[in-house]
């Protein structure tokens, strides 16, 4: 589990998928929900800068996150919360062999 993936979903639901694939793929998978100007389960500064990669599961415009400077200079991607419901382990799979 060395690889840290730090995501920001709009939805409990999108979270829970990558949070299961991650554990199932073994890489650790720390996720907060932003939906209607509010954050749940917000991850604290120490753990983004830590992540391997930064993952935006929303719906919104990445400038639309919430308190984003906290995410600035970390390498992202984005992806659509349908398709990451839809097949989580997928996702996380294209990303990673995108780092390597």
């Amino acid at each position: 589990m060395d690889k840290k993936i730090i995501a920001v979903c709009d939805s409990s639901k999108c979270a829970q998928a990558l949070e299961e694939a991650g554990k199932k793929l073994g890489y650790c998978v720390r996720s907060e929900v932003q939906n209607n100007e509010s954050i749940i389960n917000e991850i604290p500064k120490y753990d983004i800068e830590s992540a391997t990669i930064i993952l935006f599961a929303t719906s919104a415009e990445v400038e639309c996150i919430e308190n984003i400077e906290r995410f600035i200079d970390r390498e992202y991607y984005e992806a659509d919360p349908k398709y990451v419901i839809e097949d989580a382990e997928a996702v996380i799979s294209e990303i990673l062999l995108d780092l390597n």
